[in-house]
């Protein structure tokens, strides 16, 4: 491994050493005391073996992998002559020998000492986040593709695997997060930032990377205990017939979940973009986000349609499908802040199986909900395909967020320039939905009695003037007398005249709903035998004692 072109970008400035040690959470012992690296500014972290080449490396703190005893003299003398801050080792229980220790003043370099239980790919990336925390280093590096690293995280968390992205040269781009599931294929894969030149060849010569390179072939690698490597997935990043990279979920404590491969591909449809302008030196972050700004323009109607179906490269005449997903979060007060980082990673995880089951698909929020825009394929939308795909998606969801999830199909748009208005009809079925929260899933025309009541209801809500003067006096009335005459007519009339039923719903006798019926009648000025003001009755009341256009019945229907 030649470290002169493997090198992490480093920013210019630097910080203290000793500021990056502080961080840590193993224990660290100075060569000579602390005093040593009082002055000492690191802008890097690189990793070297015994015998490697060490270009190079101004700045840079070296982790001597695999240096024991006099092997590590070599080390030191030449991460001196590199221009290298200091060096770090593994020592046993009697720490640092006095023979190292004057190696390391002969080299004039600081040199750091850890335990040997300490694991150096916790430690490189210990020290990467604390350069990035205190900003010797961007959150991005340059050169990599902005949104790959939440990519590479939620892949991890839908799979429950171990992932890795890396490019076309094997050089790491991101990783998710591992822990102790990671096995040692992976941590010197980190630790490197590019996977192991053997197991490169073992991949060229298996075939593996022609596999990778052909489409979109979830490719599986077996388990090899004897060299402690475990069960992979890859999969490779394609543009066309180009090759840009892979991405690899390794297997960790539990086995991967059995729809890990289609995820895959939705995950390495989302990576493309962004490794293209990796390669050409565009803004992946800025076009991610254009698109999904895009997409929320198309969704809200704040912008012609044609103007941005033409962004998105998509057909103006085009229809597409809107679903809505709630997470159904709990909210209380203060909470915003999570409910929108839980919703970001939510809205990942619908983007990755948006993207597994459609390529074309686009993800966004609004109102607080995640919408999901399908464009048609041939003016056309497999309903079937549809609902069984967000019956699966929110089947994930609710175990990922131990929410009861639901997701609403609105229907089909015929022409993009009407997504808006389905949007809203998937907003106001969801509203609708809360009432079940067991209910997963529902289709607009499972839903189509209860939408209707729903903007009729909104309608008079609008329109105060339009209503029965004679219902409000009697809704005022009970304000005022704390009566439920209104309650208990509007139960009636639902309940289509029957009184023993209705009593028993209300917890009453039936005289007292008699009693209060009649009484209802009088002040109203409803005749209840007239079919319009018996209608009309049924609506206004339910707008004055259920809240609003989505609020529940009174009572469960029969």
């Amino acid at each position: 491994m030649d470290h002169t072109s493997g090198v992490i970008a480093r920013g210019d400035d630097g910080v203290q050493l000793r500021q990056i040690l502080a961080a840590l959470t193993v224990p660290v012992v100075v060569a000579g005391g602390d005093a040593v690296i009082t002055d000492v500014v690191m802008t890097d972290v690189i990793v070297t073996e015994p015998g490697e080449h060490l270009g190079p490396s101004h700045g840079a703190l070296v982790l001597a992998v695999g240096a024991r005893g006099a092997a590590t003299v070599p080390v030191f003398m030449a991460a001196a002559r590199s221009g290298a801050a200091a060096v770090m080792v593994k020592v046993g229980a009697d720490g640092l020998p006095a023979r190292l220790r004057e190696a390391a003043r002969e080299a004039d370099i600081a040199v750091l000492a850890v335990q040997e239980h300490a694991r150096w790919d916790h430690l490189a990336q210990e020290v990467r986040a604390g350069l990035t925390r205190l900003g010797a280093w961007p959150a991005t590096a340059p050169g990599t593709p902005g949104d790959l690293s939440s990519l590479a995280q939620t892949l991890a968390t839908v799979t429950y695997g171990v992932v890795s992205i890396e490019d076309s040269a094997g050089h790491v781009l991101a990783y998710s997060r591992s822990g102790e599931e990671a096995d040692e294929l992976r941590r010197l894969t980190i630790l490197g930032r590019a996977c192991p030149e053997p197991y490169l060849k073992v991949l060229r010569d298996s075939g593996v990377f022609q596999r990778l390179r052909s489409g979109e072939e979830v490719v599986e690698t077996a388990e090899q205990p004897d060299l402690g490597y475990r069960r992979r997935l890859a999969i490779g990043i394609n543009a066309g017939h180009r090759p840009l990279g892979m991405i690899w979920v390794q297997e960790g404590d539990r086995p991967l979940c059995e729809s890990s491969a289609e995820t895959m591909r939705g995950a390495a449809r989302l990576a493309a973009p962004q490794l293209v302008d990796h390669y050409y030196q565009g803004n992946a972050s800025a076009r991610l986000a254009s698109r999904v700004d895009l997409a929320h323009g198309l969704l809200t109607g704040r912008f012609d349609a044609e103007a941005l179906a033409r962004h998105l490269g998509l057909d103006p005449a085009q229809g597409a499908t809107v679903i809505g997903v709630d997470l159904r979060e709990p909210r209380h007060p203060g909470s915003s802040a999570a409910l929108d980082l839980r919703r970001e990673e939510s809205a990942g995880i619908i983007s990755l199986h948006a993207s597994a089951f459609r390529r074309d698909a686009l993800v966004t929020q609004a109102c607080g909900q995640i919408y999901v825009l399908l464009p048609a394929r041939n003016g056309a939308a497999d309903d079937t395909a549809i609902q069984r795909w967000a019956t699966e998606l929110v089947t994930v969801l609710r175990r990922q967020s131990g929410t009861p999830v639901q997701a609403a199909l609105a229907g089909l748009a015929p022409r993009l320039e009407a997504v808006p208005t389905v949007k809203m009809r998937a907003y106001h079925a969801l509203q609708l939905m809360a009432r079940t929260p067991e209910r997963a899933v529902a289709t607009c025309t499972e839903l189509q009695a209860a939408l209707l009541l729903g903007d009729m209801l909104r309608l008079l809500d609008e329109h105060p003037d339009s209503r029965h003067a004679g219902l409000e006096t009697l809704a005022t009335h009970d304000a005022e007398q704390g009566s439920e005459l209104a309650r208990s007519l509007l139960a009636y009339l639902d309940g289509f005249g029957d009184v023993t039923r209705t009593a028993e719903a209300l917890n009453v006798h039936p005289n007292t709903l008699r009693y209060r019926v009649r009484k209802a009648i009088s002040l109203s000025g409803i005749s209840i035998d007239d079919p319009d003001q018996r209608l009309v009755a049924m609506l206004q009341l339910r707008l004055a004692l259920n809240g609003g256009p989505t609020a529940k019945a009174p009572f469960p229907a029969s």
